[in-house]
């Protein structure tokens, strides 16, 4: 074994898999916070069995399956699993033969992320109906079922974690000896049951060594199932020599188990629900012991104290939507500004986001040379507040002369005509100007061609939008809705026919971004002016 945990050459990952070419696998006291015996004399030790390579329990029976059946590297492999069993199969048939021909078998109840897990993995996924959890006997199973199909078919090999002996050998050849060298003072050993392996490997193992150990087994209430561990109905008829490594037998609820994972994992034993129910079980069993005067007489006599160990057998990662579902609501921290879960969920970019200088070169061919403000439009209509007009050193492009004339058509004085003529689809040009500012804004300065949407109602907000939450809401849902509206839904259809780009012109940009990311959801190609119409302002002044 490499002390420095270095895997080199062609085998270097089937060695990395390999127990015996590994350290002992952690096993860690918890916390004092975690353990409400400690002030009894009793010390609880986590055996953290997500550090082996597949972060599973199930990859060690799947090894020593594997290894006994080296014709499997030629066959296809079934399994009745949805999770750690079937996925370290998967896993180590790759890493052992390079064979990637592995079913998982998979209740129609499971939840999409899992079954995506599997194909993460590279394993084939069929499903099957009915109960989720089947007894392993049951002759209308799925278990049967594959059985039948290995039996008549040469090309399939079923492994049957539920009644091959390499699973519960496993753990009698790694788990146990392990946790007897790490602990010898060790004086009860608790784990939850599912296929049975690990409770009766590694309780045959601690009985044969240390007789004085007692064996809790953990399962799930009847009728409220934690993944992984099964109810003692559904596994009672197990043929694994179980009943020979058990003194005493725990039910805990979901919640109590999942709640129990989250504590772990909050103090740095990052653990799933089985793991949690197998803790919650162990201090169910203390504390049965500790009621009936007995727990001083499992002390160990060198130590005079009682010392537990508990099986750590998966991660919470793939079954956080059941933490949410099982436990309340205020067993989480809040999310603070959660308005902002309600709004402005479409992707922004940075890469939307045109500097002034980009933007004026994308809404004209020619640079920009001059600002020019009049009081006069070119139909000799007068104006109370001057118009900016942008000019360009050369001729602009005959797509600005239609804007332009369109825009003197609409804005006469101060107020604009009451029927503004509209663009049809062959009018707009490859990109539009759509003006977020208020009516009096618009009317004091505007790029030629503008087309003003924001005509009613107090001015977008402006300055720093993404640190207010509710100015983030209110300015998204004013945005939603005008771009829903109709008068918006007609220039978004005929953008779309034109295939025009949009540049979204607002105060300061920040309400731009949100209307760019809008419109992008939309199908319209949008972007935004890094400052707004004031940054703009000062590149053309600074063009003069």
């Amino acid at each position: 074994m490499d002390t420095l945990n270095v895997f080199r050459g062609p085998d270097s990952v089937s060695t990395y898999f390999d127990p015996d070419a590994n350290p002992p696998l952690p096993l860690v006291e918890i916390p004092g916070r975690l353990n409400p015996f400690r002030e009894d004399g009793v010390r609880i030790y986590a055996k953290m069995l997500t550090a082996l390579p597949a972060h599973n329990v199930k990859s060690l029976p799947a090894l020593k399956m594997l290894r006994a059946q080296p014709q499997a590297s030629e066959k296809s492999i079934v399994e009745a699993s949805s999770g750690s069993t079937v996925l370290s199969l998967g896993i180590l048939s790759r890493v052992l033969w390079g064979h990637n021909d592995v079913t998982a078998h998979v209740t129609n109840k499971k939840h999409p992320d899992s079954l995506r897990l599997l194909r993460f993995f590279g394993l084939k996924v069929s499903l099957y109906g009915g109960l989720a959890q089947q007894e392993p006997t049951d002759p209308q199973g799925i278990m049967n079922r594959l059985r039948q199909r290995a039996a008549i078919d040469d090309s399939i090999l079923y492994p049957g974690q539920y009644d091959n002996e390499n699973n519960w050998k496993a753990h009698e050849t790694w788990t146990g000896p392990q946790i007897l060298r790490q602990l010898p003072e060790i004086n009860i050993f608790c784990t939850t049951v599912g296929t049975g392996g690990c409770i009766t490997g590694t309780g045959l193992y601690l009985k044969t060594e240390k007789p004085t150990v007692r064996v809790v087994g953990v399962f799930n209430v009847f009728g409220d199932p934690t993944p992984g561990p099964r109810h003692y109905h559904g596994f009672h008829t197990c043929g694994f020599p179980w009943k020979d490594s058990v003194d005493a037998q725990v039910e805990v609820s979901s919640a109590d188990a999942y709640r129990m994972s989250m504590k772990l994992s909050r103090e740095g034993l990052i653990a799933g629900p089985s793991s949690g129910e197998a803790l919650y079980g162990l201090l169910n069993y203390l504390s049965s012991v500790k009621a009936a005067g007995g727990l001083s007489a499992l002390a160990d006599p060198n130590t005079g104290e009682v010392s537990c160990v508990f099986t750590c057998s998966d991660l919470p990662y793939q079954y956080i939507d059941g933490y949410f579902s099982k436990l309340a609501a205020d067993e989480f921290p809040p999310i603070h500004n959660d308005v902002l879960l309600s709004c402005d969920q479409d992707r922004h970019d940075e890469r939307w986001v045109l500097d002034p200088a980009e933007a004026l070169s994308r809404l004209g061919e020619s640079p920009v040379t001059k600002l020019e403000s009049s009081d006069t439009d070119d139909s000799g209509v007068g104006t109370d507040v001057g118009r900016v007009g942008l000019h360009h050193s050369t001729q602009m492009p005959s797509r600005w002369g239609k804007l332009s004339k369109w825009a003197k058509s609409c804005f006469s004085g101060t107020l604009a005509e009451p029927a503004c003529p509209s663009f049809t689809a062959s009018e707009l040009g490859q990109t539009v100007v759509i003006d977020l500012r208020g009516r009096k804004s618009f009317q004091q300065q505007h790029l030629p061609g503008s087309i003003l949407l924001v005509e009613d109602g107090p001015e977008l907000p402006s300055g720093d939008v993404f640190g207010d939450a509710n100015a983030v809401h209110a300015t998204w849902t004013r945005l939603r809705d005008l771009f829903e509206g109709p008068a918006a839904a007609g220039l978004l259809e005929r953008c779309h026919k034109a295939k025009a780009a949009a540049v979204v012109v607002d105060h300061d940009g920040s309400a731009a971004c949100i209307a760019t990311a809008l419109l992008r959801a939309r199908g319209i190609e949008a972007f935004s002016i890094r400052g707004g119409f004031t940054s703009l302002r000062t590149e053309l002044k600074g063009a003069r």
